[in-house]
């Protein structure tokens, strides 16, 4: 039997968990559609007609980001302290398949029960409420791309945060990114402002900016390519990070 992973005792794993969380995943997928609902008929309802397409793919990738992130950074709240962290610890399995499971919960399995608690939510709102139905934002069109891996990286920080704060560890990550969110932004326009004379009217990190009198400067079409990668490369060394702050846990 392999000391890293072996399907049986990863499916052993897998029952116990469910047999023990079932009911509050279920009940959280409902408190989603719920809210989802409520946003979703709110915003239909003041302005008298359906959703078009760019508010529903605005509204998925938002209220993906903000649910997805908030789930992963509490998949590793076992192991923070106290009798919990011991009994995680102490389960006949493997710390890589311990940090499988919660990987597989909170992307693959989160994005399916996220999609179709949005998908459901977007039908009935569109049947009940809207006065003449509308389309429904189509699945797999190429409008959640960008949303996606901006997701995969803020997964990745919520992932470590979650094994890495052993309390309230959503919003002490929420605070650490919108930390270095402002810091990185100042110092990225205080260098490009000095390189430029003083005359940068705005700077996105990794992006465009603009100069006074001048327009936009945008970034050459090889290195924005090259952008693309970035928040996979960073959701990769999150989640490694993650994984080896899980096997430094001890009782």
């Amino acid at each position: 039997m392999s000391q890293y992973i072996n399907l049986t005792r990863f499916g052993r794993l897998v029952r116990k968990h469910l047999a023990e969380h079932a009911m509050g995943y279920l009940l959280g997928a409902a408190v989603l559609l719920g809210g989802l609902l409520v946003l979703l008929g709110f915003l239909t309802y003041i302005q008298h007609r359906p959703l078009n397409e760019g508010v529903q793919a605005i509204l998925f990738m938002l209220c993906l980001l903000g649910a997805g992130s908030f789930f992963a950074s509490t998949i590793f709240a076992q192991y923070g302290a106290g009798r919990q962290a011991a009994l995680a610890l102490t389960l006949p399995a493997s710390q890589l398949e311990k940090y499988l499971l919660a990987w597989l919960l909170s992307l693959p399995v989160f994005l399916v029960v996220f999609a179709a608690d949005f998908y459901l939510a977007d039908w009935l709102v569109m049947h009940l409420v809207s006065p003449t139905p509308g389309p429904l934002l189509p699945l797999l069109s190429g409008h959640e791309v960008p949303g996606l891996r901006l997701f995969l990286a803020l997964h990745g920080l919520a992932l470590f945060g979650s094994i890495f704060f052993p309390r309230l560890a959503f919003v002490k990550t929420a605070f650490l990114v919108l930390g270095v969110a402002v810091l990185v932004g100042v110092v990225n326009f205080q260098l490009l402002n000095s390189w430029l004379g003083g005359n940068l009217g705005m700077a996105i990190p990794f992006g465009a900016a603009s100069v006074q009198g001048a327009g936009p400067l945008l970034l050459p079409a090889a290195q924005e390519r090259w952008l693309v990668g970035l928040p996979l490369a960073l959701a990769l060394l999150l989640w490694a990070a993650a994984y080896a702050r899980l096997t430094e846990k001890q009782l």
